[in-house]
């Protein structure tokens, strides 16, 4: 069967063509003005490629958008430069302007080892050519992030249902490693659906390996818990700025008069040992619900010093998880007189500065910021706020596209949750997946669904170190 090579009026069209012959495809070129939608049906190819092109995927891409639109979900699409940009303003998305030109300059990526990528080593440097790029604040919800640069440019998107792969880079560059590789995954995509090609590794390895089961009727517009603690945490911090005494002018002032106690570098302390244990205080959680509502915050937190915990985290979020900020003030007295003390992680779901500032007058060391319920302008207001503070965050995420949000950030500490915040269903391959996106230098932590010696060893080995 045919592979159709959409042409952009691009000078690389042809190279492409040359790469897709080499892996034996046969290719029939057409240039984005010259067929249309029913002439691709009647065609009935295999697999369509959509070639890199100058200009803007909005108005210079001739078919190429629509052609996604119809084929996606029947047939395996892979997008080239143009190609994704058309593919990410097709879900929704934006494309604007990279923040730098680049014309023949190669680049090394981090990406996720699955579909397109499936053995391609980390670090491959890559040939790129192109101004514009997708804009990782405005990823669809149908997309997810698959390769960033070591500065967070999206590299690579796939649709999370169907075989639509796209790449910012030109895998046909001479200049790029494992283009062939690359090229030669996609032409052994099959169908338009991922399940059907296991073999890609893009599901989770328990969808893979079970059959899917009736999904349990809710309303669709029905709020995740995650929305819901947001809006409530939103609403506790309004209040707590109407208190007479806490107002964040007031904590400010105490600041200012050294009334927040010293703090420990949490990266410094995470590094003296491999793996370090984050131990956490939790009295309940809505998956679990009650955990132990008699737990003493400052017994516990003591425990867990003494048995050797480089971070002790402490729930201060008091509806779903049972804890207040007092406990945190109680666990930083009980282990502040402690020879190399853990440092104290105020976990909450932070959505203001003003916990931060809290969190720093009542004893913590580090803050959790959770990607997943923030916007970029938001994330970096607060990852700032705290390293002004002297407070290097944890910046926890869950898939590609939020690990390149927290890799553009700079952040030094990034744990990855096993488990979904939005659905809460754990998988402990999350951790696996995304280890190797993790720039050199940053500490990264596995979080969740860890219930044994045999976990702790499997990430061990895949470079994580808490």
């Amino acid at each position: 069967m045919t592979t159709l090579l959409i042409d952009n009026y691009d000078s690389f069209t042809y190279n492409v063509y040359q790469y897709l012959c080499s892996q034996g495809a046969d290719v029939v070129v057409y240039r984005n003005d010259k067929i249309t939608i029913e002439e691709i049906k009647q065609l009935a190819p295999r697999n369509i490629v959509i070639s890199p092109g100058p200009g803007h995927p909005a108005h210079d891409a001739g078919i190429s958008r629509e052609a996604i639109a119809t084929f996606a979900g029947k047939i395996p699409i892979l997008g080239i430069c143009m190609g994704l940009q058309c593919m990410f303003e097709v879900y929704g998305g934006t494309v604007s302007y990279a923040g730098t030109i680049m014309h023949g300059k190669a680049s090394s990526i981090k990406h996720d080892s699955r579909g397109v990528f499936k053995g391609v080593p980390q670090n491959n440097m890559v040939t790129r050519y192109h101004s514009l790029a997708g804009m990782p604040s405005t990823i669809p919800d149908a997309l997810e992030v698959t390769a960033t640069t070591d500065d967070g440019v999206i590299m690579g998107v796939r649709h999370k249902e169907y075989t639509v792969e796209g790449v910012q880079f030109h895998p046909e560059s001479i200049l790029c490693e494992n283009g062939h590789t690359m090229i030669l995954n996609f032409l052994n995509l099959q169908g338009g659906r991922w399940e059907e090609n296991p073999g890609a590794g893009v599901l989770p390895q328990k969808l893979r390996e079970t059959p899917p089961k009736p999904v349990e009727t809710t309303t669709s517009d029905a709020p995740s818990i995650l929305t819901r603690i947001y809006a409530q945490r939103v609403k506790d911090v309004e209040a707590a700025k109407e208190i007479p005494g806490q107002t964040m002018q007031d904590l400010e002032k105490l600041l200012q008069l050294h009334v927040a106690p010293p703090l420990q570098d949490v990266v410094a302390r995470i590094k003296q040992q491999t793996p370090a244990l984050l131990a956490e205080v939790k009295r309940a959680s809505p998956s679990k619900g009650s955990i132990d509502a008699t737990a003493n915050a400052a017994e516990q937190a003591l425990q867990y010093a003494l048995a050797g915990a480089s971070v002790v985290s402490v729930l201060t979020e008091p509806k779903w998880f049972r804890g207040t900020i007092h406990d945190m003030r109680q666990v930083r007295e009980a282990i502040t007189h402690l020879p190399n003390r853990p440092c104290v992680l105020r976990k909450d779901f932070i959505v203001d500065c003003y916990q931060i500032l809290e969190g720093r007058l009542y004893g913590c060391d580090t803050v959790l910021l959770i990607v997943a319920m923030l916007s970029d302008e938001v994330l970096h207001d607060l990852y700032n706020y705290s390293v002004s503070l002297g407070m290097e965050p944890l910046v926890e995420v869950n898939n590609a596209e939020e690990m390149a949000r927290a890799n553009a950030l700079g952040a030094k500490l990034i744990g990855v949750n096993n488990r979904n915040l939005h659905s809460f269903d754990v998988d402990m391959e999350t951790t696996s997946r995304l280890a190797e996106m993790v720039p050199e230098g940053t500490i990264l932590c596995a979080l969740s669904g860890i219930t044994g010696r045999a976990d702790v060893e499997m990430y061990v080995k895949q470079g994580v170190r808490g």
